[in-house]
């Protein structure tokens, strides 16, 4: 398939699943490109050729088409996704990268033993504010277990504060703003 082929297959499919359930994708579309290429941008700055990447709630894989266009190299590149039909896709429309069908609340279960607490950056897109706080800190600390020290999460919302902001002992900094997105997107890191 070709970019446009592409484009118009997950936005089709993004937009089959979010009538199914709406609240677990959280926007009615795939994240727009330039929003992508913020947080794929940022994420590259823990990045160097080896060092594991992960992405936790891939959807359609726009993001993970940016992580790649940005530099991170398609087999330091793991992605878990939920949703078994976006699974598929991700597979089809991006050879190369490791798909993970779970629930990235059971992350180190997920992920291979060798990449547990060696992982560069975990990169999220899940709608975290539409979930309960119990849900969403279970889903950061997932990620956080896998993650070498000092590395950091990078995350992808459409609220200007903090889907985490109720959580006081992790850093949390909003890093990028894409305020003519629709709707106006941001990019947040986490780190302990």
């Amino acid at each position: 398939m070709n970019e446009a082929q592409i484009r118009r297959a997950e936005n089709w499919l993004f937009f089959r699943r979010w009538l199914k359930s709406p609240r677990q994708l959280g926007t009615l579309a795939p994240i727009s490109i330039k929003l992508s290429m913020l947080a794929a941008k940022e994420a590259l700055s823990q990045y160097t050729p080896g060092t594991p990447v992960v992405e936790i709630g891939a959807g359609t894989g726009r993001l993970t088409r940016a992580l790649l266009h940005k530099g991170v190299q398609a087999q330091d590149l793991t992605v878990v996704e939920l949703d078994s039909e976006m699974c598929d896709f991700l597979r089809n429309s991006i050879p190369g990268i490791h798909v993970i069908e779970g629930d990235a609340t059971h992350l180190s279960e997920l992920l291979t033993p060798e990449l547990l607490q060696k992982v560069g950056v975990v990169v999220s897109a899940i709608p975290l504010m539409y979930l309960k706080e119990p849900l969403r800190q279970s889903l950061i600390m997932a990620a956080f277990s896998v993650l070498r020290p000092q590395a950091k999460i990078v995350h992808v919302t459409y609220n200007p504060k903090s889907p985490l902001n109720f959580w006081k002992n992790i850093k949390q900094s909003r890093v990028a703003a894409a305020w003519f997105n629709f709707p106006p997107g941001f990019v947040w890191q986490f780190q302990v």
